[in-house]
């Protein structure tokens, strides 16, 4: 692997992000933090991508920033507006793909690593993983929409026990809460990531775009279709994945009968 601290790699249609600082437990310094919205943007280019995986190197997926960069330029007002303008860009960004996103989660999930996995479509979750948002324990706050999305996939009860009480919860617990999708032993972990994607090839490009491109609108507070989603709502029946689809399905009930 790469020494970068944020590694790409393209094959299939799948884009894997690795965050690559085992050494760390993943946590992402100033210059990971801006790597990252780099790639983001690199990815949201590609139409040949359809789905982008999320991990950590070695036993974590990630530790959040990391602290002792933090401390270091903690009198820095300048250095410290730029890092926290790089990890919001780098959030947001990856938040905002238009490709399907799923986080692979093993050991701690922390801060913004938890933000990240947050703002990911599906969570797979290996038993042994930990999660916890604990900018309490720092003196620190979270960005209202980092909030929002922590709000909106697991609600109101759940989110104040992880952001007020910097509740440290497990891969179970995480399960139950709907925090993550699946939460499987370690051992079959990438063997259920891959059946997930390979089902998730299976179903329509078009499909998938429209419709995260919907949730992302409702994500952020929209309550009726505005022109663009019903221009690709009224152009998926000329779309050549519906013509397929609906001439198998008539060839079948034709022979049903």
């Amino acid at each position: 692997m790469s020494d970068a601290p944020i590694t790409l790699e393209i094959s299939h249609q799948v884009a894997k992000i690795t965050i690559n600082r085992s050494s760390h437990r993943n946590a992402l310094d100033d210059r990971s933090w801006e790597l990252f919205a780099e790639i983001c943007d690199a990815i949201s280019r590609r139409d040949d991508v359809r789905i982008v995986t999320l991990s950590g190197a070695g036993e974590h997926f990630c530790a959040g920033a990391d602290i002792y960069e933090l401390r270091e330029n903690i009198l820095d007002k300048t250095w410290m507006l730029r890092n926290q303008s790089h990890v919001a860009a780098a959030l947001d960004r990856y938040a905002n793909l238009a490709q399907i996103t799923i986080s692979i989660v093993r050991g701690c999930c922390y801060g913004g690593g938890a933000a990240l996995a947050v703002s990911s479509d599906f969570r797979v979750a290996s038993n042994e993983a930990r999660f916890a948002i604990t900018p309490a324990k720092l003196g620190l706050t979270y960005r209202l929409v980092d909030c929002l999305r922590l709000h909106q996939l697991i609600g109101p009860a759940r989110a104040r026990d992880m952001l007020l009480m910097a509740a440290e919860i497990d891969g179970t617990t995480a399960l139950s809460s709907g925090l993550v999708n699946e939460c499987v032993a370690s051992t079959i972990l990438e063997a259920k990531v891959n059946s997930r994607i390979e089902k998730l090839l299976a179903l329509s490009a078009y499909s998938q775009r429209g419709i995260k491109a919907t949730l992302l609108k409702i994500r952020d507070g929209a309550l009726d279709d505005d022109d663009e989603s019903r221009r690709v709502f009224t152009a998926a029946f000329s779309e050549k994945d519906f013509t397929v689809a609906a001439e198998s399905f008539v060839k079948k009930s034709t022979r049903l009968t």
